[in-house]
Order: C-alpha cells, then sequence, then structure tokens
C-alpha cells in the first residue's frame, strides 16, 4: 500500500511539471517505462512526435498518461498486498510451484519497470519464466481442464516461438526472426493457451471470480481500449500516446492476473475442484460403430481447423484483412478492421470449437451461424470487389463481369494472395461437418449406446 501511495505521489508531481514545462519525458518514464528517446530506434517516429507536441497543447497527453499512471499505482496495491490474512490450505509440489513461478515472473517484471535498460539475456530468461508457468499450470489444471494437453501444446508452441524470435533477433539472424515473426502462430496460441486457462480457472474453486474477470480484462481491455480510441487518431500528438498506453495497460492488467492468481493459491477459504471423471469403457462393438465414432471426432476436429487455414495463407503473405485490398489497409476504420482481422483469420473457429467441445444445441447453433453469416459477407464483398474493379458498362447502363473477372473472383481474389471465397468454402464445409457430427452424436445405436463426446 506504501508503495501505491508512493508512486501516486510522484506519478502526480511529475504530471504537474510535465504540464507546468511541456515536456513529457519524466512523465512518459514514469508512466510507460521506457526513455521517450527510445520510442523508435530510427528516430523518425520520435522526431515526428515531437514535432507534435510542439504544434497541440500537452493537457491531453498528460491526461492519458496519468490514466495508465492510476492504472500501475492500482496494480502495484494488488501485486503487494499478497494473499488474504488466514490459515493458508495444505498444498501440493504443483501448487507450490506454480505460485513461486508466478510471483518470479511478477518481480522480473518489477524489475524491469525500474531499469533503464533491458540486455536481451533478461529477455530471455523472462521468457523461460513464462514456459516453466505453462507447464505448471498444467500440472495444477491438467486433472480438471477437459482440453489440459490442447492448452499445454498451445502454451509451449507459443512460448518457445517467442523465445526462437528473441535469440534469433540477438544473434542477428533476420530471415529466421522475420519468419517466425511472420506467421504470427506466437500470437494465436499464446491466445488459446490463455483462454483455456481461464476457463479452467473459472471452474476451479481455488482462483476468485475477480481474478478471472482480470484475465478476461487482459484480452477483452486492448480490443476495447482501441475502439474507444479512434476519435483520436486524428489529435495532434495524442493518438501516438495513447497507441503506448493501450500497449501498457495490457502489461499492467497481465500482471495483475499473474499476481493474483498466485495469492489465490494461498487464500484460506481456496479449495481444489475435484478432477474430471474418467470416459466410462466403451463396450465391444462392431468395427462400423468403432468408425463411425472416430470419424464423428475427425469431422469435429476439421470443422474447427477449416476456417483458419485460408487466414494462415494471408499470414504468410504478411496481410492480414479479409475482403479489403492491401493498399487500402491502413485506411480501414478502426472496428471494421477488427472485424475483417476477427473474420478473415478464422473467428468463427471459436465458436466451432466450444460447440465441438460442449456439443449443446445453443453453441451449436450460435457455431453454424457465425460460419453461414461469415459465408455469405465472403460471396457478397468478393462479388462488390470485383464488379467495382473490373465491370464494364453495358448497352442500357448498367454493368456486367466479364470473363477475366470471373475467373479471378474464384481463384485469387482482388489480389493474388487468396481469394475471400476460399474462407466461404471453408465456412460452408465446416458448418457442414459440424452439422454431420452432430447429427451422428444425436442417434441411437445398438446396444442402447450412444458416440462418445
Amino acid at each position: 500500500m506504501l508503495a501505491a501511495a508512493a508512486y501516486a505521489v510522484m506519478l502526480l508531481a511529475t504530471a504537474g511539471i510535465a504540464l507546468a514545462r511541456d515536456d513529457l519525458r519524466a512523465l512518459w518514464r514514469l508512466t510507460l517505462f521506457y526513455d521517450l528517446d527510445e520510442a523508435d530506434s530510427d528516430g523518425w517516429l520520435t522526431s515526428l512526435f515531437l514535432q507534435e507536441i510542439q504544434d497541440s497543447p500537452s493537457w491531453p497527453r498528460v491526461a492519458v498518461l496519468v490514466a495508465v499512471g492510476g492504472l500501475f499505482a492500482w496494480a502495484l496495491w494488488q501485486i503487494l498486498r499478497g494473499p488474504e490474512s488466514g490459515p493458508r490450505p495444505p498444498a501440493g509440489r504443483g501448487v507450490r510451484l506454480l505460485r513461486w513461478t508466478l510471483y518470479a515472473q511478477v518481480a522480473i517484471w518489477l524489475v524491469y519497470v525500474v531499469l533503464p535498460i533491458w540486455p536481451w539475456w533478461a529477455v530471455v530468461l523472462e521468457l523461460l519464466l513464462v514456459i516453466a508457468a505453462v507447464v505448471a499450470f498444467h500440472r495444477v489444471l491438467g486433472p480438471i481442464l477437459g482440453a489440459g494437453g490442447l492448452a499445454l501444446f498451445a502454451g509451449l508452441t507459443g512460448g518457445v516461438l517467442t523465445l526462437a524470435s528473441e535469440v534469433f533477433d540477438a544473434l542477428d539472424w533476420r530471415a529466421a526472426e522475420r519468419l517466425v515473426d511472420s506467421s504470427r502462430v506466437a500470437s494465436w496460441a499464446t491466445l488459446i493457451w490463455t483462454v483455456l486457462v481461464l476457463a479452467g480457472q473459472w471452474g476451479d474453486g481455488r482462483w476468485r471470480r475477480s481474478t478471472v474477470g482480470y484475465g478476461i480484462a487482459v484480452l477483452a481491455a486492448p480490443v476495447g481500449l482501441a475502439i474507444v480510441g479512434i476519435p483520436l487518431r486524428n489529435v495532434g500528438g495524442v493518438g501516438f500516446v495513447y497507441g503506448e498506453a493501450v500497449t501498457a495497460s495490457a502489461a499492467i492488467l497481465t500482471m495483475v492476473w499473474i499476481a493474483r492468481s498466485a495469492h489465490d493459491l494461498a487464500d484460506s477459504d481456496s479449495r481444489q475442484a475435484p478432477p474430471r471423471p474418467a470416459p466410462l469403457p466403451l463396450p465391444a462393438r462392431p468395427l462400423a460403430l468403432a468408425v463411425t465414432a472416430w470419424s464423428s471426432v475427425a469431422a469435429r476436429v476439421a470443422a474447427c481447423v477449416l476456417p483458419v487455414v485460408p487466414g494462415l495463407v494471408n499470414l504468410a503473405h504478411d496481410r492480414v484483412s479479409w475482403l479489403t485490398p492491401r493498399r487500402f489497409e491502413e485506411d480501414l476504420p478502426g472496428l471494421w478492421w477488427a472485424v475483417e482481422v476477427a473474420a478473415g483469420l478464422g473467428g468463427a473457429a471459436v465458436l466451432v470449437l466450444v460447440a465441438a467441445h460442449r456439443g449443446t444445441r445453443r453453441t451449436f447453433l450460435a457455431a453454424v451461424t457465425a460460419l453461414l453469416v461469415t459465408a455469405a459477407a465472403g460471396l457478397a464483398g468478393t462479388a462488390l470487389l470485383i464488379a467495382g474493379s473490373s465491370r464494364r458498362e453495358t448497352d442500357d447502363g448498367g454493368f456486367s463481369l466479364n470473363a477475366h473477372s470471373v475467373q479471378e473472383m474464384f481463384v485469387s481474389g482482388p489480389e493474388p494472395v487468396v481469394s475471400p471465397l476460399w474462407l466461404t468454402a471453408a465456412c460452408l464445409a465446416s458448418a457442414a461437418l459440424l452439422w454431420w457430427a452432430r447429427t451422428v452424436r444425436a442417434v441411437p445405436l445398438d446396444h442402447g449406446h450412444r458416440l462418445p463426446a
């Protein structure tokens, strides 16, 4: 509490100095944890930003920095207050390992906040702790989380690829670094791991709902803050400050979630949830019945994978949008850009994964609806794009597509990457597979048994 209060007093004093001198350097270092001169390695971004500072008033930028500083003061209180007082529950070796690994992550982050420089070997140490936390979470949540193996695989994939990228950068292996970074696999794998761990914490009695809420905020806050900050793009100097503040806020919330996850393991009312019941052994059945059961599982897996494949092809060509040509990507409104990225990278696959795992009618309808809407939007959007780029006037003043534009529409789209119609086809195939798998599971079988969930 004293550290948080001291930081808050320092924050207000530094903000007053920044307003009086019209100089953000000290406040920038105090709230965003790096020097303003290091905002860009080449210097052009900092020069442009400094020019905007001179041409516009400083109080909006100070307000943004004070807001993120206030978030950090609150985070200090959450991190340093420790678990609630009372007798600690008995903890096994896995729980103790997870708790101290999480505390080590928080400690190294607090050291990063204080130090003026952060060498590459410290980054490697930090990422090794992340990988250790993935393994420790698996030991604790594995018996409870149904998709424990997937969580472990996704977490290790994200951690190892990020670690490889940092090592390649330190060794100046640019080609290898670009190969790892351009795939975006690490980001998606980390996202999958985070979602699965949050699902495990929600169903485990050792973590409070507020702690899980902080984890959800780690995922939702950057998107929400980016949408809220769209009007600030055209305000001189504020847009850049706001973007940096959003990045810092995500890191702060991550540390709060990690610290609270460690604190909750030592709370007096922490109780482990019972492990998932083991699946009942299936009785002997004909070969055809076994093949049908496994094909149902394969169909659900394929339904989850198909919507993501076109997006991965686009990412391999350094493209993130779905319908909009590359040359217009930078001019997209923030909300529409988010929709394009979410749909084009197979966002519907998340709903398909939930439907395939839960198997309820509500999740099934939500997943199929998302797939069909995405497919219809891809078909309509591609037709409009091709019509707008290669249409010819007819004698009656209307428009018609020529043969080349029709071929382009079904093969490569408006740019030579991958046609949006491939995502349309993938979504339709995914919906069909999901429907078939659900139909097979709902049909009663011989001997009064059903297919495995």
